[in-house]
């Protein structure tokens, strides 16, 4: 089973991403409900919380991440620690739109029929 997360990190006035999110609009529906976009900063000009975990750098960034949970019982309890570990990092518009394809096939079930 498949445990992963796409998100593209955006901001307003951003050329690349705009682009981006037009391609993006072209895809079935499948494959666009697999991608989160993200703020990257919020509107003080601050990273946003995601972003600064991720150490987001630059706009369009697409980071895959593995969802893992951590489950412990004490006797009484059960309680989950969940993760996020990156695994894969595409930076700009032209590179995620020519990988998109492929890492949608790797990461996610949208090409399941």
């Amino acid at each position: 089973m498949k445990h992963y997360h796409v998100y593209v990190f955006t901001q307003d006035e951003c050329k690349p991403c705009n682009r981006l999110k037009t391609y993006v609009n072209t895809l079935p529906e499948n494959d666009r409900n697999e991608i989160d976009f993200v703020p990257f900063k919020v509107n003080g000009g601050q990273l946003t919380a995601l972003s600064a975990e991720l150490k987001i750098e630059k706009t369009p960034t697409l980071v895959v991440v593995h969802e893992e949970h951590d489950c412990v019982n004490d006797g009484d309890v059960d309680w989950c620690e969940y993760k996020e570990i990156e695994v894969e990092r595409i930076v700009g518009a032209n590179n995620i739109i020519e990988h998109l394809d492929a890492t949608l096939e790797a990461y996610t079930y949208a090409h399941i029929e």
